[in-house]
């Protein structure tokens, strides 16, 4: 039941639609989605305009504006919260904060919503997520942890098991996942070919005070694949080996700054940029990592003159960089690439490609073995081992020689046993099998069937990017519309098995064709709702998921 509000607050704002139901469960994780519409002459400006949320009397929430609304625009905002543990009659009230205005007159009554909580059985993942909840630090959960749906079964947040590009959940669901691992189950999870490997390797121990006897053969193969790699060392994740190639770039050339495009790891030196409020690591007065969008020649340029004789390294994803929530993703620009390593080296700059994405994966195996380009250091991670956690830093002797023992890098489990066995058989099957071929034919039928089922249901939708690093993204210029629609084809294609995370689409080897015709079928299916949704203009009470980032 919806509580009319009083005048004054009428003539300033009314909430127009929000998704709550008479019935929730207790003690449940749900997502409040409400859309405002400013009734002010003025528009109302982030930091000056809040809407504060109060369940059973108590301030639960204050949500910021995430931008302008204009006068008699209107906005959408979502809020994850528990429903109370106590069952019977509840309420929210929602209440606009306006800071220019007095104390006594600063809130005004939006909305009061009466719901009543029932009983609801525990599942295994709800249990499971509120544990998590409880006492993990930070850990993904599918849709902020919210598992139950109005309309059905709901969405997952454990995995029990994965086989393949399938993972079940705790409840005995089947999705098809298009995040794999996030990138590092290439070959599809659990290989037989790995397993046996990881099994075999299973005699002794992990980790060991020699080296284990595979590193020389492994090394030995990555400086085979590689073209112009003569050296390497290995870490557990791509910002390992990410953070050792900029501070060899920087012992090797006695500089400091570096030129970046993409995504380089979450180490201090690499997210410095972003400022102390958002990382907790100190600032400086002059930057020392200095970003540059991709494929863009006059900003580079720009950048080396600004910083003449500075620069260290230019570190980039050469191919498929995310650059925003519906892209562009851009594939590899050879004419671009070949130019920058000129210029760089010209500066006296080191090239480093960051493929912990790229290798193994783009056509040829890499960009750089793509269009014969050999950089100073490459960093490989993700799919070197199938699945299992190792990364590597390839490049010239010289600076692996000048720089490795000068930069303190002994991670203890860099050398692990169990993994360089998986990566061994990895790269003999990627001698054997032109995996980046069977994935670009999987991607280009993903982009083909979109249109098609685009063009079916109405929905202006195509997948951007590189076959292997795909998006699905919604072609609407109104920015907010653009979001609403894209946060419920992301809640859709959950409902219907089908697993990503907004809206990325990350194709494996072991994506087949009964896994294709189920992102067929769920793609159409989720298709038609946001269209009826965006015909409508309603889409609100469809929404069970928080907003997607961006």
């Amino acid at each position: 039941m919806i509580a009319p509000s009083d005048d004054t607050a009428a003539s300033r704002a009314r909430i127009v639609e929000h998704n709550l139901p008479r019935e929730l469960p207790h003690g449940e994780v749900r997502c409040l989605w409400f859309e405002i519409e400013n009734g002010e002459a003025e528009a109302w400006k982030p930091g000056e305009i809040q809407v504060a949320i109060t369940v059973d009397g108590a301030r639960q929430a204050v949500l910021d504006l995430p931008r302008a609304v204009d006068a008699g625009a209107r906005l959408a905002l979502s809020w994850v919260f528990r429903t109370p543990a106590a069952l019977g009659e509840h309420g929210i009230e929602l209440s606009l904060l306006n800071a220019h205005l007095s104390p006594a007159t600063r809130e005004l009554s939006l909305l009061r919503i009466a719901f009543k909580t029932v009983t609801a059985a525990p599942t295994a993942t709800s249990a499971l997520r509120d544990r998590v909840l409880d006492h993990h630090a930070r850990g993904w959960l599918v849709a902020d942890g919210v598992t139950s749906s109005a309309a059905g079964p709901g969405y997952p947040q454990f995995a029990r098991s994965a086989r393949g590009c399938r993972l079940v959940d705790l409840e005995g669901r089947e999705f098809v996942d298009y995040l794999m691992g996030w990138g590092s189950a290439l070959l599809g999870y659990a290989p037989a070919r790995i397993q046996t490997a990881i099994a075999n390797a299973l005699e002794s121990a992990g980790t060991l005070t020699l080296t284990p006897h595979l590193l020389p053969e492994v090394a030995e193969r990555l400086v085979a694949r590689f073209p112009g790699a003569e050296a390497v060392t290995f870490g557990k994740n791509g910002s390992d080996v990410c953070t050792a190639a900029v501070r060899l770039a920087r012992v090797a050339t006695g500089r400091s700054v570096v030129l970046t495009c993409g995504y380089h790891g979450w180490q201090d030196w690499n997210v410095e940029k972003y400022g102390f409020a958002a990382t907790g690591v100190p600032t400086r007065e002059r930057p020392l990592v200095v970003p540059f969008r991709p494929n863009d020649r006059d900003q580079i340029a720009q950048l080396f003159a600004a910083h003449h004789g500075e620069v260290a390294a230019v570190m980039l994803e050469p191919a498929g960089v995310i650059e925003g929530a519906s892209g562009p993703i851009q594939s590899a620009d050879p004419s671009f690439l070949h130019d920058l390593r000129a210029l760089a080296h010209r500066e006296g700059a080191l090239v480093i490609f960051d493929e912990i994405f790229t290798g193994f994966r783009h056509p040829g195996g890499s960009v750089h073995q793509a269009i014969g380009l050999e950089p100073d250091l490459t960093c490989l991670g993700k799919a070197l081992s199938g699945g299992m956690p190792l990364s590597a830093l390839v490049g010239k002797k010289a600076i692996f020689d000048a720089g490795i023992g000068r930069i303190f890098y002994e991670p203890t489990y860099k050398t692990e046993g169990y993994a360089l066995a998986a990566a061994l058989e990895a790269l003999r099957f990627y001698d054997e099998v032109d995996v980046p071929a069977q994935i670009a034919e999987f991607g280009e039928r993903l982009r083909r069937l979109v249109l098609d089922l685009g063009n079916r249901t109405g929905v202006a939708v195509e997948m951007i990017g590189p076959p292997y690093r795909q998006m699905l993204v919604i072609r609407e210029e109104d920015v907010e519309r653009r979001n609403l629609a894209r946060t419920l084809l992301h809640q859709e294609l959950l409902r219907r098995g089908v697993l990503s995370t907004q809206n990325l689409f990350l194709p494996s080897f072991a994506h087949d064709e009964q896994a294709f015709q189920t992102t067929r079928d769920a793609l159409e299916q989720a298709l038609v709702v946001v269209g009826e949704a965006t015909k409508e203009d309603q889409f609100i009470s469809r929404l069970e998921i928080p907003r997607l980032p961006g």
